[in-house]
């Protein structure tokens, strides 16, 4: 092996044991906060306009934290403060609260730091596939309910907003150890307001009528865990496979896919920070 094959071995090595300590170490316990602002259709606008409309609801969502063995509830404390100090007026979770390893979750704490989040018009939670593990569905009713997040499955609610608007917030059930009633779903939906809803898998997306949705905010495929440049997504979860990360219009239907907070199967983050994300929607 000539000199040259060994300096470039050495650097290549240099880089992966780098690029390995930074998925491990570092990005996994880093934190973003993403900021969009939402017409009454459900299309993208720019963030000023909000400013010059009198009216706008903050909806603040938060995904997969996986409470086990990669993310613990100091990183669930700091998610609280972040989303406090936003000022939300409503609060979501897209599911996955607790991950599958996790068999003796302190269900006391994490329902202390779930009720230490504030929203004016409520919190709103659906099912994730981890969340009907084990006695983890059990666990996962309990701690919702104690801190004051109204459990939807396959169940609408609306919220009086001003001069007669509503907002109307659904959830369904997850998809692979749930039973999701989309039939049901569309026909709880309001032609003449807002219709958000909540659903773990993304890809369920695909299964509902056309222009059915306003809005519709997920998460599971935690983005991949691993994004690769030019490339995406390295491994995803089934119904997490088609739409993985960021905003996508299917079907008439706009959706955003969280790529969430916590990590599960493996520790690694890689070009794929936490998030909260932050949608101000234009009633």
């Amino acid at each position: 092996m000539n000199l040259r094959v060994k300096s470039f071995l050495k650097i290549f090595m240099l880089i992966f044991i780098l690029i390995f300590i930074y998925s491990v170490a570092i990005e996994p316990s880093l934190l973003i906060v993403k900021k969009y602002s939402i017409n009454e259709s459900g299309n993208l606008v720019k963030n000023d306009i909000v400013k010059t409309e009198s009216e706008s609801i903050k909806v603040v969502q938060i995904s997969d934290t996986q409470i086990g063995s990669f993310y613990s509830t100091k990183n669930l404390k700091k998610v609280a403060n972040k989303v406090n100090a936003l000022n939300p007026d409503i609060i979501v979770f897209t599911g996955d609260l607790i991950d599958y390893s996790n068999k003796n979750p302190d269900i006391d704490e994490i329902t202390a730091i779930l009720s230490s989040m504030n929203a004016r018009l409520g919190k709103f939670s659906v099912f994730g596939n981890h969340d009907y593990m084990y006695k983890l569905p059990r666990y996962y009713r309990q701690i919702m309910k104690n801190s004051n997040f109204n459990l939807l499955i396959n169940e609408n609610k609306k919220i009086k907003l001003a001069d007669d608007k509503y907002i109307n917030i659904l959830g369904v059930d997850e998809i692979l150890n749930g039973n999701p009633d989309i039939k049901y779903l569309e026909n709880k939906t309001d032609k003449n307001n807002f219709n958000l809803l909540l659903a773990h898998e993304p890809d369920l997306v695909d299964m509902f009528s056309k222009d059915s949705m306003n809005l519709v905010l997920s998460g599971h495929s935690h983005g991949g865990q691993i994004r690769i440049p030019f490339k995406g997504a390295l491994v995803t979860p089934p119904y997490g496979r088609k739409y993985t990360k960021g905003f996508y219009e299917v079907n008439g239907n706009h959706l955003y896919v969280s790529s969430g907070l916590g990590s599960t199967k493996l520790p690694f983050r890689f070009f794929n920070i936490p998030e909260i994300v932050e949608f101000n929607i234009l009633i």
